[in-house]
């Protein structure tokens, strides 16, 4: 890898870090729940539309 390559892989796993450390996990977990419900909510709705 190059110098570059480097310098960004370090930094975004040190963000990444820092934003789960932050409490990123609740925020990624609670967006990722609400995604999976809306999509079983869209699904509903077209088989009940069928």
């Amino acid at each position: 890898m190059t110098l570059i390559q480097t310098v960004l892989l370090y930094g975004c796993t040190a963000v990444c870090a820092l934003y789960l450390v932050a409490g990123g996990y609740k925020t990624i977990r609670n967006y990722i729940r609400k995604k999976i419900d809306q999509a079983a909510e869209a699904k509903t709705a077209a088989a009940k539309a069928a």
